[in-house]
This record gives structure tokens, sequence and C-alpha cells, in this order.
């Protein structure tokens, strides 16, 4: 297919629990005029065959094989590469997207001029059932600013400001945001990602949920093995707050905030507002030691 108007890089490794509810979700958006590039991260599974069968069918998909395992960064980086549309977005194998969420994004972008668009993201589980709606993130809507990037960090971690990764950008803008700071295997890179688009870039985030983020997907697949039929396990979050940054990896996380907010004047904020979370986090690191087990471990 020629010239594109949305690129799709959807990346997998061994998808094929899910991958093709994934793949169905995006050929049947309501915006049509679309590629969806696979790039398979050397599966062994029956990923490989999955994906040929949609290639033959639709000429809309590419698929690509990779000759050896490359990591999923990589790969991320690897579709990015590949992007020839106006607009760009990545997809992983597992989640689902509402029939309008590339349309609903294009108008957004085009009529609130902003760079990149979103809409609230549920949370599901191996079944397709809602667990969690992260209705918070619409509160990111907005111009680059100081306000704007104080808004980020104090979002509490557990209300998905994360999956503004997975949001519909201009490709330019996309390619810019990679070369500021590209993704690799450390916790947080996600919203580190998302907060150097949220502080370079201009977005809108639609209150409607149109993505479907699955638990037990790259980052947590052992997360959904419990599921069950008749037994949904509705994610109720009493302090939102103490869903934090571990604090272990509290220089860490800095340094890749102070890495994505480079060339900004918005540093100084940050490391402000970071560091007044930091009791928090030191507290919760605090009741979830095992006392009794160190004990022993000191005395002996």
């Amino acid at each position: 297919m020629h010239n594109p108007k949305v690129f799709i890089g959807m990346i997998t490794f061994n998808g094929q629990k899910h991958l093709e509810k994934a793949v169905d979700s995006l050929l049947n958006q309501s915006f049509s005029n679309l590629k969806l590039f696979i790039s398979d991260d050397a599966s062994t599974d029956k990923t490989e065959e999955i994906c040929r069968k949609y290639a033959e069918q639709d000429s809309r998909i590419v698929y690509h094989k990779q000759e050896k395992n490359i990591g999923m960064f990589p790969n991320f980086e690897f579709v990015l590469n590949k992007a020839d549309g106006d607009f760009f977005m990545w997809a992983s194998q597992d989640d689902i997207w509402d029939k309008d969420f590339v349309k609903t994004c294009i108008e957004n972008i085009e009529n609130k001029k902003v760079d990149f668009a979103a809409t609230v993201s549920a949370g599901i589980d191996s079944y397709e059932r809602n667990l969690m709606e992260f209705k918070e993130v619409t509160k990111l809507s907005g111009k680059p600013s100081a306000k704007q990037v104080v808004k980020y960090i104090l979002q509490p971690e557990i209300f998905g400001k994360g999956n503004l990764m997975y949001s519909l950008f201009k490709t330019n803008v996309a390619k810019k945001l990679w070369r500021i700071y590209p993704q690799r295997m450390v916790w947080g890179s996600d919203y580190i990602f998302s907060l150097v688009a949220v502080s370079h870039f201009s977005t809108y985030i639609d209150d409607r949920t149109l993505f479907k983020k699955r638990h037990g997907g790259f980052s947590s697949p052992d997360s959904t093995k419990n599921d069950r039929p008749n037994d949904v396990h509705k994610i109720i979050i009493k302090n939102p707050k103490n869903h934090i940054f571990p604090f272990g990896r509290f220089k860490q996380y800095f340094d890749g905030h102070m890495e994505a907010l480079k060339d900004t004047p918005y540093r100084p904020i940050a490391a402000i507002v970071l560091t007044i979370r930091l009791p928090r986090s030191f507290l919760i690191y605090l009741t979830e030691r095992n006392w009794k087990d160190l004990w022993k471990k000191l005395r002996n």
C-alpha cells in the first residue's frame, strides 16, 4: 500500500494468544487509510503463521520477521524508522482499539491543532474485561509548560500516564521524541518517554475510553495467568498516591526525568517535585520490608 495517512508499527514476540484480536481491532478501524507494519521479533510460536495469513488477506499489512531476537525497544525503534505516513502510532500484540480510536485522534490533532492525541485507556484482563479506567490522564491535555510538567510528575503512576506512548503522533513528532529519549529496558521508561511528549509537544486527550491495554503484556506476562471466566478482579485504588516509583529506583527515575527535560526550562521544578515525592516512596519501602527476616539475617 502506497502513501498511507496512518502508519501503525506493531511489535510482536510469541504473541499467538491475543494477536488476532489485536490485529482485527486495527484492521476494523473506521479510518481505513492506514498501513499496519508488523515486526516479529523472531517468534517461535504460531505468530508468523498468523501474520502471514493476515498479510495475504489485506494489502494494508506488511509483515517482517527479524532474523534474530533484537529486543523489545530496538523493535519499537525499528518500526518507527519504517514509518512513511503523516501519522504514526505504536501497537502491542495484545491490546484492543475501539473502531473509532484512529479517527478520533486524527480529528483531535487537526481540529485542536496539537502534535499528538490519545484517549482515555482502560486496563483489561485476558478476557477483555475492564479492570480500571484511567480517566485522570485527560488532565494532561495542553501545551508544554511548567504547570503541565508538574501535573504530569505529580499524577500517580497507577493512573496510566505511561500509556501516552501509545498515542497517535504526527510522524515527525514521534521521531523527535525517540531522539530525545530512546526507550530502553529500565524501570519507568514508558513514563519518562511520555514525559518527553507532554513537555515538548502539545496534546489533546479525549475523555472517551477507546484504547484497552491488556494486563499481562510484555512487562508483566504472568499477571493474567489466574484470570477466571466468571471472576473479574476490578482494580480499586484506595490511595493512588501510594502507587509510586520504587524507592530503590529513584536515582534512575530521577536521571531519566532530567534526560527527558534536557534543553527545556523545566528541569529545576521537576527536580523539586520528584524530591517532594521521595519521602512517600521511602515510607512505602519501609512498610513493605520483611523486618523479621531482615533481623534474622543481621543476627546470623
